[in-house]
């Protein structure tokens, strides 16, 4: 894939995403449901390089001027980053396999959102002790929006994945057709 694609199907998945992000919170409204691990992923997977970081960054960002977030944001924000980087690293697998493959990365994804933002929620808010058992308890009261994060993350990422891959694939075929077809003219 040549930069300019690249570049042109980053700025397609950050407008995806902020329009998601905006949409999951304003319609559905399901605390933790959300978009931004499958675009976060979809960039690792797809994409590498510098759109590990710009795309999930971009949409935070973004998303974040029109519905707000609050301290534990440079939690949330690297947790998303992390999650790209995890996208990349396991690529092939997920490239080989993509519905089991999407599967295990939304899981490990949603499994290291949960024990990350949790524990900066532990350290910044203060609801809590900074004790072993103020972070145990930290972690139960926050279980309800492990398992929307991971039900959405199962979800929304086996889907997105497989979707964007015939996407590009459909776009691949296209292109070679549309390059066969200028050098018969």
């Amino acid at each position: 894939m040549n930069q300019k694609s690249k570049i042109f199907i980053a700025m397609m998945l950050i407008v995806l995403g902020v329009i998601g992000r905006f949409v999951f919170i304003e319609y559905i409204g399901i605390p933790n449901f959300e978009i931004i691990t499958t675009i976060s992923l979809i960039a690792g997977i797809y994409l590498g390089g510098m759109y590990i970081a710009v795309i999930p960054l971009s949409v935070i960002f973004i998303s974040d001027l029109i519905i707000g977030n609050n301290f534990i944001l440079l939690f949330t924000w690297s947790a998303f980053l992390f999650i790209s980087l995890v996208g990349y690293f396991f690529r092939n697998k997920v490239k080989k396999n993509i519905i089991i493959g999407s599967i295990s990365v939304s899981l490990l994804s949603s499994i290291f959102f949960y024990l990350y933002t949790n524990f900066g929620w532990w350290i910044m808010s203060g609801m809590y002790e900074h004790t072993l058992s103020g972070l145990l308890r930290c972690y139960y009261m926050a279980l309800p929006f492990f398992r929307n994060n991971l039900v959405g993350n199962l979800v929304l990422v086996p889907m997105g994945v497989w979707s964007f891959s015939k996407v590009l694939a459909y776009l691949k075929i296209k292109n070679i057709v549309y390059s066969k077809l200028q050098t018969r003219i």
